[in-house]
């Protein structure tokens, strides 16, 4: 039973592995021309590698050991061939040049689509994909897989190719020179065979682990990089440096136990070759001997022999090849099927008019295991300051990406101007809907280029002006080059607050009628909270404006407080009348405040 559970196993593998190769195969067809010249490329340099032997059989036979010539007639015999040997040698060099040439501007070209696709999926992903896959991940599909499928279209394919044509020609040339000699020779070619069959099978699994192990290891270092301060700050380097060697060594122990496959099967490789050879000198030998062979032949022969091993161990390392391609193939076609988001929906609504929110009855989670959101009922007005308040993990946040459609609710409904949320263009959506995040990321490139997005139809005073209106303006211009500053990455060198007046600069200047500041003012300086309490208020009389804050002193002056608890909204109100009612809110407010003798 379990033999044939396996049976099925593997049966289903290579289909899946034939289905995948094909698939790729297809990123070929607008090259198929080019491949087309590959091969014809190919099959000439076969052609060419096969001569040189026979060049030199011809030399011996017909020149040197002729002895009805003279030594004039052998000498321009010899040269006549010399140099044919010397142009053929030239012509392989001009082929293998162009084999290498237009296999590798095709491998180039093909890459250039695979990974210009992959980004672009990946630009149209929901944020939910993000949450279950590590960036370390998703940065090894677009550089190492991708670069193990140039290789493929650069090395194999016409790699190939030529070994089969190579190995056929060699066969031919062999029987045609001596069919006895040959066949004295031959039961050495299905113990090669064998050794190929059994490599390959400990290959794939030495394969495995190794990408597997990889994957790990990429994933680790994208993590604990992005957390190094993290790290330094806990004096955690000896625990990191611990864990890091543990899954370095089973990448060590991986890559060691392929290498102890490559280290097996190549020296038996040549073992088979020795035994080749000796069998051919012992024969050829005996055959020169009893004059059925001459010298020339015999050397052809042995000539042969050897260009018969090469594209023997070529194949070898070129499956491993294929082994690593369709692998990194798998995970790339895995990504490219990953469901994207609906940018462009039915109704496709391009414009917030208002900015009037509504949840009625709205059920969410992200794991379809625990529910975040429970049965949620809300209303946000233009021209109101609203700030939602909670412990951490109480919902708050997740109000702020349902907003922005970063993620839909499995149940309930949110409108939007009375509309609902699925018939907005998404795209137009989050262009209205500004949210500003406690850590704001910024991209390299000015602090022009990150305020307005790379986007050339906003001009510097257009940013100027949306600058001013969030009381920047002064901030940015104390800095040595003003708007032209340049950012080293993600913004290093910029104050948190700084980074969230650029990030509300930039809501401000892509015309946002939905204002939301998750955490905006809890890593920030005084000066520059009251800065933004300012910019955020002047919002709010024009625009729906949501503050999601831990820190209660900054939403004391709100319209109206929404407090989150459990997933659930406990109560809303003004800040006297919540802590009048001596609920959730005064609780929040209690712990916060008691120590410091203010409640």
């Amino acid at each position: 039973m379990e033999i044939k559970q396996q049976k099925e196993a593997e049966d289903r593998e290579s289909k899946v592995k034939k289905t995948v190769f094909f698939r790729l195969l297809k990123y070929s067809f607008p090259y198929f021309h080019l491949m087309i010249v590959a091969i014809l490329i190919v099959i000439t340099l076969t052609y060419l590698t096969l001569m040189p032997p026979q060049i030199v059989r011809k030399a011996i036979n017909t020149y040197i050991l002729s002895q009805e010539l003279s030594a004039a007639d052998k000498l321009a015999g010899i040269s006549r061939q010399a140099l044919l040997f010397l142009i053929v040698s030239g012509g392989i060099f001009l082929f293998e040049y162009l084999s290498i040439f237009v296999t590798t501007y095709i491998g180039g070209k093909i890459v250039y689509d695979i990974r210009r696709q992959l980004y672009d999926h990946i630009l149209r992903l929901p944020m939910s994909f993000f949450d279950r896959h590590p960036s370390g991940q998703i940065t090894t599909r677009i550089t190492s897989d991708t670069q193990n499928v140039q290789e493929f279209f650069t090395s194999v394919i016409t790699s190939i190719i030529n070994d089969v044509f190579l190995l056929t020609g060699v066969i031919i040339m062999m029987w045609s020179i001596s069919s006895r000699l040959f066949l004295d020779i031959i039961y050495v070619f299905p113990l090669i065979i064998i050794a190929m069959v059994v490599f390959r099978y400990f290959d794939i699994k030495a394969y495995r682990a190794v990408r597997a192990g990889i994957a790990k290891i990429n994933a680790y270092i994208a993590e604990n990089l992005a957390g190094m301060p993290v790290t330094k700050l806990f004096n955690a380097e000896e625990f990191k440096r611990k864990e890091f060697d543990k899954v370095n060594r089973e990448l060590y122990k991986s890559r060691m136990n392929q290498l102890y496959v490559f280290g097996i099967f190549r020296p038996l490789i040549n073992f088979l070759y020795y035994l080749t050879m000796s069998l051919i000198i012992w024969f050829g030998s005996k055959y020169i001997l009893n004059k059925v062979l001459n010298f020339g032949d015999l050397f052809a022969f042995v000539s042969y022999i050897d260009t018969f091993m090469r594209p023997i161990e070529d194949l070898s390392e070129k499956y491993d090849i294929i082994q690593n391609t369709t692998a990194s193939a798998e995970k790339i076609f895995a990504l490219l099927d990953e469901p994207t988001e609906e940018i462009h929906t039915q109704g496709n609504v391009s414009e917030i008019k208002e900015g009037k929110i509504e949840f009625k009855n709205v059920w969410f989670t992200y794991d379809n295991e625990r529910w975040i959101l429970k049965d949620v009922n809300l209303k946000f007005h233009p021209g109101e300051l609203v700030a939602i308040v909670g412990e951490t993990g109480a919902g708050k946040t997740t109000i702020m990406n349902l907003i922005n459609g970063m993620y839909r609710a499995q149940q309930g409904s949110i409108l939007i101007d009375d509309v609902p949320l699925e018939m907005y263009d998404l795209q137009m959506l989050r262009k209205q809907v500004s949210a500003v995040p406690q850590d704001v990321v910024l991209f390299s490139g000015t602090l022009l280029d990150n305020i307005r997005l790379f986007h050339e139809e906003y001009s510097e005073s257009d940013v100027y002006k949306a600058l001013e209106k969030v009381q920047a303006l002064d901030i940015i211009e104390r800095l040595p080059k003003g708007v032209y500053t340049e950012i080293v990455e993600r913004g290093k060198g910029i104050s948190a607050g700084e980074r969230q007046l650029i990030a509300l600069a930039r809501s401000v200047l892509f015309g946002a009628k939905i204002f939301i500041l998750d955490e905006a003012t809890s890593n920030i300086d005084v000066e520059t909270e009251h800065r933004i309490q300012k910019a955020v208020r002047e919002l709010s009389k024009e625009n729906t404006v949501i503050m999601i804050a831990h820190r209660l002193s900054t939403v004391v002056e709100a319209d109206r407080i929404i407090v989150v608890a459990d997933g659930q909204i406990a109560e809303e109100g003004k800040h006297l009348e919540l802590l009048r009612k001596r609920g959730a809110y005064y609780r929040l407010y209690e712990i916060q405040f008691a120590k410091e003798g203010i409640a």
